[in-house]
């Protein structure tokens, strides 16, 4: 039997509540426009450069500022964030958008500076985006500005592998100090006081964002220690993982995750994602992982007994009760977890006013993990039903073959290319993008 902490059910259609997390980042991103229109700097002119190329320059640093400030803010996993974007992938996905900002309007602070000398020297106009100034206050915006960019080069072009990447990640913050410098040593808005708040504002939420999520997060987040007390390879490739918790359980909705790191040394001290699939009576929680990169192999290749775990958790927004009660559940491969949650809590309570065709989509048969919880539930819930499509056996699941899903709610789960092909299907189909759920942790 399973126990779950439920806090909200429901059900009368979809959910859908204003999000105010992108509104105001986009407010506080743009507010610069405005308090920098108070001031209009006086600058100087220089080899018939149009004053218009000086004052884009200016506007791009401080958006760029501002976007990269933020990315910070949006790093530190906060609850609150969550609430305010509605899921941790959808901040996530606005940290990665304002990072490219950040980067492009960066880049182009200097290159409108340039521009003053690309009609007599080209040359001379390159060597301006290098340090290689009289001031020290631009030559530190200059190596600010390198430093970003090759960080972020290896962020959304060059692909390195997940460790090497997060440690590069944390560098971000190095190069975002010369840049304070570079803007506040200048002076350039010192007739301006709001723009000096505001910037004094941004770069303290910044810092101290940075400072917590790379140095301090790991001391102040709390965290709750569990231990493996099960590891079940069912296959070649997935497993099942029960944890027990050394305290106190958690406590989280069904279909939720946490960030685990197992704490033994052949397992690098990362933390990886994992959808809680089942909470047992005694607390004991259980996991699926599957074995598609390297921390996922080594654990499905090593992972015993008695390691120590730590949770850092719940988050996730991919609820089932949030939404109508007539319903399709569509997964890929080990993307079946959120949907093997939902069912477990389902048969400790069931819901026969909940109406369910779930697709569990496999390469191969002995890839359909769990299905006996699912074929229990279709015994208990009357309009519960399961069928394994076997791409090997029927060929790949077409949902455009699926008749009457005009006023479901379909929720998808499982490989980012999958999910983005249905979604295509299903948009060209008419079906309202408030009936359509998911989560969205692909980046590439």
């Amino acid at each position: 039997m399973l126990s779950y902490e439920i806090t909200t059910t429901q059900k009368d259609g979809v959910l859908k509540q204003w999000l105010p997390g992108p509104w105001l980042f986009w407010g506080l991103v743009l507010l610069v426009l405005p308090l920098w229109m108070f001031s209009f700097p006086e600058t100087t002119v220089k080899h018939n450069l149009k004053p218009t190329f000086v004052y884009a320059s200016q506007i791009f640093s401080l958006l760029g500022f501002a976007f990269f400030a933020l990315t910070f803010v949006l790093s530190t996993r906060s609850k609150f964030l969550e609430d305010m974007f509605g899921g941790l992938d959808r901040v996530y996905h606005f940290h990665k958008f304002t990072g490219k900002m950040a980067g492009l309007f960066l880049l182009l602070h200097p290159v409108f500076l340039a521009l003053r000398w690309i009609s007599e020297d080209l040359s001379k106009a390159t060597w301006y985006l290098l340090p290689l100034h009289r001031r020290m206050e631009i030559n530190l915006g200059s190596w600010s500005l390198m430093g970003i960019l090759v960080l972020l080069i290896f962020t959304f072009i060059i692909k390195i592998p997940y460790d090497k990447w997060k440690i590069s990640h944390k560098m971000l913050g190095f190069f975002f100090i010369p840049g304070i410098f570079h803007v506040f040593l200048q002076n350039t808005f010192s007739g301006n006081p709001a723009l000096r708040i505001y910037l004094s504002l941004l770069t303290a939420a910044g810092v101290l964002a940075w400072l917590y999520k790379s140095i301090f997060y790991d001391l102040l987040k709390e965290k709750t220690s569990y231990l493996v007390t099960s590891v079940e390879r069912l296959n070649s490739k997935i497993m099942e993982i029960e944890l027990s918790p050394q305290k106190e359980a958690e406590r989280f909705l069904p279909g939720q995750f946490f960030f685990f790191s197992f704490l033994a040394d052949y397992i690098p001290s990362e933390s990886h994602p994992f959808t809680v699939c089942a909470q047992e009576k005694d607390s004991k929680i259980k996991i699926i992982v599957k074995s598609l990169g390297d921390y996922t192999s080594l654990l499905h290749r090593l992972l015993d007994t008695n390691v120590p775990v730590l949770l850092d958790g719940p988050y996730g927004r991919f609820t089932y009760n949030m939404a109508g009660n007539d319903q399709v559940w569509i997964a890929g491969g080990v993307g079946i977890a959120p949907f093997l949650s939902w069912a477990n809590h389902l048969l400790a309570h069931p819901d026969q006013f909940l109406k369910v065709n779930l697709f569990y989509c496999v390469r191969r048969l002995p890839e359909a993990t769990h299905l006996h919880i699912f074929q229990a539930l279709e015994e208990q819930m009357l309009d519960f039903h399961v069928q394994v499509i076997c791409e090997t056996c029927e060929g790949l699941f077409e949902i455009s073959g699926l008749c009457g899903i005009k006023n479901k709610d379909i929720f998808i789960c499982g490989p980012g290319k999958m999910r983005k092909s249905f979604v295509k299907d299903l948009e060209r189909m008419n079906i309202p993008k408030k009936q359509i759920h998911f989560e969205d942790f692909d980046f590439n």
